[in-house]
């Protein structure tokens, strides 16, 4: 059984920028937005820390999740699913208007399954959005659930 545990700037920062660092499509350091984000970490049954995620408030105002992933040998156990329902339950609980994701295409499906909506269609990467009272936390289709549905998902295929 893995666990997810939050962190502010408040609270060191040093692990979660650890981990990201190892994460290889986030090879980089800190950013400006570092000292104003909360993050969140899961780790394995060994308190590993195996992935983490980071919520702030952008330029323009707007809450962003970015830096969203796990290292690579605890893929495929559900941890970046947990990631992205903690991150999303915070931006629920700030009251969120809505929350932006830039989101490599490859990812655009998994993003869709919380009821983020594609922006654009660049190349490589897409701009997603959803409004705060569309965060669908199950993480999956709420057709049949009394909401609308995003059309995307495999369900709906």
């Amino acid at each position: 059984m893995f666990r997810g545990k939050y962190f502010t700037s408040l609270n060191s920062t040093g692990e979660a920028i650890a981990v990201r660092e190892q994460i290889p499509e986030f090879a980089c350091g800190s950013d400006g937005y570092d000292n104003m984000a909360f993050y969140a970490i899961v780790y394995d049954e060994e308190d590993k820390a195996c992935g983490t995620g980071r919520l702030y408030i952008d330029d323009d105002s707007a809450f962003r999740i970015d830096f969203l992933g796990i290292l690579p040998e605890f893929r495929g156990r559900y941890m970046g699913d947990l990631l992205a329902r903690m991150l999303l339950y915070k931006a629920q609980e700030l009251n969120a208007a809505s929350v932006r994701a830039l989101v490599p295409k490859e990812l655009t499906r998994f993003f869709a399954r919380y009821g983020f909506i594609s922006q654009n269609n660049d190349a490589a990467q897409t701009e997603m959005r959803v409004d705060g009272d569309k965060i669908k936390l199950e993480g999956s289709c709420s057709k049949g659930k009394g909401q609308e549905c995003a059309g995307n998902c495999e369900n709906c295929k």
